[in-house]
């Protein structure tokens, strides 16, 4: 849940028992429960949007691995650009008379 994990969460409680004063802990842990409570119910029709996405990407046809064929433009680079050399490409727009 947003990169944070079982240590953060226990620094931020360790933080919380040395900052907030014992009588104040309830009120602090209804107001932590509440905001939790409301921050799901606010995100769980994106993730339900979201899994039905992915859902009807990977049950359709046209979507899956080899089924269909890129949009105009999208084509790879060539694999000198993925490595990060230059490419016949470059070449010929700095020197207009090379290959």
């Amino acid at each position: 849940m947003f990169g944070i994990g079982w240590p953060d969460f226990l620094f931020i409680a360790i933080l919380l028992v040395l900052v907030v004063k014992p009588e104040e802990w309830p009120k602090v842990g209804r107001v932590a429960g509440k905001t939790l409570r409301t921050v799901r119910q606010q995100a769980a029709p994106i993730v339900r949007e979201f899994r039905s996405f992915s859902d009807d990407l990977l049950s359709d046809p046209k979507n899956a691995s080899g089924g269909g064929s890129a949009p105009e433009g999208w084509e790879p680079l060539p694999q000198s650009w993925q490595k990060g050399g230059e490419s016949s490409l470059d070449r010929s727009i700095d020197n207009p008379h090379a290959g």
